[in-house]
């Protein structure tokens, strides 16, 4: 059943591909292999709570073998290391495996309605089979029970998000977009493909690529990797890190998923939610066994999340196009899980990839909702009033943001607050130089990024939703491309979207309403353990994973400054957008370059364009091009077929048949022979 989950959505685009259906066949067909994927998933899924924590092998290791597992054939044998076709279902794949295929086939069906008005009907046929091929790709990455078959879905990914950012390729701008998400991953991959070059070298004749064989491996013989603090072992986390800031969207290199927004919005919410970008975190959680022994990376993975998360909240704050907003949201989000994960909350920083999920497919959706109503308009200044035009999406839209804000007992709430619970009260840099401060510090800026998605958040849904309709005529929008929007210059009424697109917005507002009951804070009358209990089969073998300690009035107080918080910056953002819309720009006035840096993203795209990328083109046009190939290396090769051509063509002088130059020759041949033996004799 494990090969049938991944093989599916395989099968959908490859029938595509072959069939080029129109909308609904493709549509259809797609919808269906993800769909069947995900009760397949779900049943796995009920196989894996079944099983239990089971036994332990070693130091308390779990390596239950009863776990759904099957192997296909034997992929490569080297150096002693046999690589299969295998996969593995523990908790962590399952749910995993749930919330691609899950989410994911919702994204299929809003997306038959979505491309209804799409203008190249002959292409649609090609998105839906990107879109399988993006869901097998994913599968693959947290399926495989090793790590090559992990790296072939991790470039899987990085190739489909290639394909559907740039779909609409015949518009340069979007082309680019999508060669830059490409590139800038690969530069996180190369990183990746070190650390693992690195592990297997350390490993020696214990080497292995399978992830059960190394966590027993790691964990009875640690001295492998330097053992707990080594610095074999800090510097593969740090380059497999490395490998995450790339899929993850991570300072530096988090540059590309902002113009992810070229794509159509089903596949900008397939990437937000459901694949490429939770891929940085499960690796980490999926390697926890070696990131415990390596606080340093841990404190490296939690500082840099912490400050990505900052960073892009301060971009959000002052960016008009709506899926420019959640785009910098989604970093600034992943930024937290991230920061879970670095201070040994592999549980919380994975629930909440759980709950994001839930809540930001629910808002790329809901914007795409916005978007297709509106004609491709996605300037938040051209909309407002929403509400009254489309009561569902504004319904279910309004249930994402009460949750990404943190509003008490939604998803957010509680995957949220843990992370900040955690990150203050945490143990892990104990061996760390300052390591007592650090955690207060990251504390303080994970609360600053707190209130601000808050603030942001708000003014999205004030300017969205509440005052007056500002529009009126339709715009094309960064989600269209030459030509796609028929509706240009005509004025229009909002209207709400067909059932096809709303009905996931349903599903996925239940889900972002209740989600947390998933993973229920242990200061809750009903906690049962939920998510914490399931995966500790995954994080707890090391001894080292962090759990929600009871912090007593410490931790409610924290709690309540966190909700005040967020309440307040609500407040501020309701005065701000609904009360005296005219103050934003007042206050933009008196702080241009705050304002205007923030506008423009801080100008990292200026500054990578000036500092590497403008460097690299001049020296490879200029030097490496110009110098090195057309001169020294074209110089060399032309040089040489000049000299044999020159020799060939003396040759042939000399042997032209003329009588009087054969004589000449002989002549001179007898005179060198002449002079010769004279001197010889002498």
């Amino acid at each position: 059943m494990l090969a049938l989950i991944c093989a599916l959505p395989l099968v959908g685009a490859i029938v595509n591909g072959l069939m080029r259906g129109p909308r609904l066949v493709s549509g259809g067909i797609a919808t269906a292999m993800v769909g069947i994927s995900a009760v397949l998933s779900f049943i796995t899924l009920f196989e894996v709570m079944a099983v239990g924590s089971g036994g332990t092998v070693g130091g308390g290791l779990h390596l239950d073998p009863v776990y759904p597992s099957q192997t296909l054939w034997t992929w490569m044998q080297t150096g002693g290391v046999d690589v299969s076709i295998g996969f593995r279902a523990d908790p962590l794949t399952a749910v995993m495996m749930c919330v691609i295929t899950g989410i994911g086939s919702l994204i299929h069906l809003y997306s038959v309605g979505y491309m209804d008005d799409e203008a190249d009907k002959n292409s649609v046929w090609r998105f839906f089979s990107y879109l399988n091929l993006f869901i097998f790709a994913m599968l693959l990455l947290v399926m495989g029970d090793s790590f090559p078959l992990m790296f072939v879905g991790w470039e899987g990914v990085g190739l489909c998000s290639y394909l559907l950012i740039g779909f609409w390729y015949q518009n340069s701008d979007f082309a680019s977009a999508g060669k830059k998400a490409f590139i800038t991953n690969r530069i996180g991959d190369f990183s990746f493909l070190i650390g693992l070059f690195w592990l297997y070298w350390s490993l020696g004749s214990h080497a292995t690529f399978n992830f059960v064989e190394l966590a027993k491996v790691i964990e009875l013989h640690p001295e492998l990797v330097g053992g707990f603090g080594g610095c074999a072992v800090t510097g593969i986390c740090l380059l497999f890190f490395g490998g995450a800031t790339g899929k993850s969207a991570q300072l530096p290199l988090f540059v590309w998923l902002p113009d992810a927004m070229a794509g159509p919005t089903p596949v900008s919410a397939l990437i937000h939610a459901a694949t490429m970008v939770t891929s940085g975190i499960y690796m980490i959680c999926r390697l926890n066994f070696l990131y415990v022994l390596a606080p340093a990376a841990l404190a490296t993975v939690a500082t840099i999340g912490a400050l990505t998360a900052l960073f892009a909240a301060t971009i959000a704050i002052t960016q008009n196009d709506i899926k420019k907003v959640l785009a910098y949201s989604t970093v600034s989000q992943l930024g937290f899980m991230f920061l879970g994960v670095g201070v040994g909350g592999f549980t919380a920083g994975f629930f909440h990839v759980l709950t994001h999920a839930f809540f930001k497919a629910l808002m790329f959706l809901g914007s795409g909702s916005i978007i297709h109503a509106l004609h491709h308009e996605q300037d938040m200044r051209k909309m407002g009033g929403l509400r009254k035009y489309m009561p569902i999406t504004f319904a279910t839209f309004f249930a994402g943001y009460l949750a990404i804000i943190g509003f008490p007992l939604f998803s957010g709430f509680v995957s949220k607050d843990e992370i900040l619970w955690l990150t203050y009260s945490t143990s892990t840099f104990s061996t760390l130089p300052m390591g007592d401060v650090m955690p207060k510090v990251l504390w303080l800026i994970g609360l600053a990024t707190a209130l601000m998605t808050a603030f942001y958040m708000s003014r999205l849904m004030f300017m969205t939703f509440f005052g007056t309709y500002r529009g009126g005529h339709a715009d094309h929008g960064h989600d269209a491309h030459a030509g796609h929007d028929a509706h240009g210059g005509h004025a229009h009424t909002p209207h709400e979207s067909p059932l096809v697109l709303t009905l996931p917005l349903m599903v996925l507002a239940v889900l972002s309403v209740f989600g947390g009951a998933l993973n229920l804070p242990h200061w809750f009358p009903m906690m049962q353990g939920g998510m914490e209990h399931l995966l500790a089969p995954v994080f707890n073998p090391a001894g080292h994973a962090v759990h929600a300690a009871e912090g007593g009035a410490t931790e409610f107080i924290l709690m309540g400054l966190t909700t005040a918080g967020v309440f307040a910056s609500v407040g501020a953002a309701f005065m701000l957008y609904v009360r005296k819309p005219e103050m934003p720009a007042s206050i933009a006035a008196k702080i241009p370059l705050l304002y205007t840096g923030s506008l423009n993203k801080w100008f990292v795209d200026e500054i990578y364009q000036a500092a590497i990328l403008t460097p690299i083109v001049t020296v490879s046009r200029q030097v490496l091009w110009a110098v090195v190939d057309a001169q020294i290396i074209d110089g060399a090769v032309n040089g040489a077929g000049t000299v044999a051509r020159r020799l060939g063509e003396l040759h042939g002088r000399i042997g032209w048949g003329k009588v009087q130059v054969y004589a000449i020759s002989i002549a001179l041949g007898t005179a060198l022979i002449v002079c010769a033996y004279a001197l010889g004799g002498v």
